[in-house]
């Protein structure tokens, strides 16, 4: 099972989730009960891709003749210890060449959020079995994502599809920013009454927790878990 947190109990195990939620699936079976599922850093472990960028930034040639020493101890960072943001892992590595940081930063920002990159996520582990062991239980997914549909929702269906995690079916629900400069938190604060006209919300699952707040006011009745992995540091 996913290491979960129960909303800000910080450390401590959490209550039995698979009991919790077949107890309310089964109290809101007529009503269509329903999970929030946030995908990066949530489901997905986004780690992965930024420290793919990075390696393929380091193969570039003139980026090792430019900056060999800052290129070399870029290498030696492993993916368990990538952090949020770009500029926060050159800090961690105390590589301070800003033009380094700028081209790194562009590099990331061409490629993070591109088809090729996406459909190589990973998955956190037990995040994929998770999943289906609730929609066993008769629980409708609602992917609810600060992606954007048009420039990520085909890698987002295929990268789902292609670690196994459940992408079709009446209870399969995808909800993704319209357009990518709709900010994450506002777009998902305004999904929340549309998600509500659909179903029941019984849990969800966010690693950001000004947006795991809005969907504990929102939907007061229901199991929300923080997943403490990797968020804004600055929300």
């Amino acid at each position: 099972m996913m290491d979960t947190t129960r909303n800000s109990s910080k450390g401590k195990s959490p209550m039995p989730i698979f009991e919790a939620l077949n107890a309310l699936a089964i109290k809101q079976r007529g009503n269509r009960p329903m999970i929030l599922l946030d995908v990066d850093d949530t489901l997905i472990d986004c780690r992965h891709r930024k420290h793919m960028v990075f390696q393929n930034f380091l193969k570039l040639d003139w980026v090792r003749d430019r900056w060999p020493e800052e290129a070399k101890i870029l290498a030696t960072l492993e993916r368990k210890s990538v952090h949020y943001r770009v500029h926060d892992n050159l800090r961690l590595l105390n590589i301070a060449d800003k033009s380094f940081a700028d081209t790194l930063f562009q590099f990331w920002l061409k490629n993070y959020f591109s088809y090729p990159y996406l459909v190589q996520d990973i998955a956190f582990p037990g995040a994929v079995d998770f999943v289906h062991t609730c929609r066993a239980m008769g629980i409708a997914i609602v992917y609810l994502t600060a992606r954007d549909m048009p420039s990520m929702g085909q890698a987002t269906y295929d990268a789902l599809a292609k670690i196994g995690f459940p992408v079709t079916g009446d209870d399969i629900h995808y909800v993704l920013k319209p357009s990518m400069v709709i900010s994450d938190h506002a777009f998902k604060l305004a999904a929340l009454d549309d998600i509500a006209r659909i179903g029941e919300v019984i849990a969800a699952l966010e690693n950001e927790l000004p947006n795991l707040n809005a969907m504990a006011h929102r939907f007061p009745d229901a199991l929300v878990y923080w997943r403490n992995t990797l968020y804004a540091p600055d929300p």
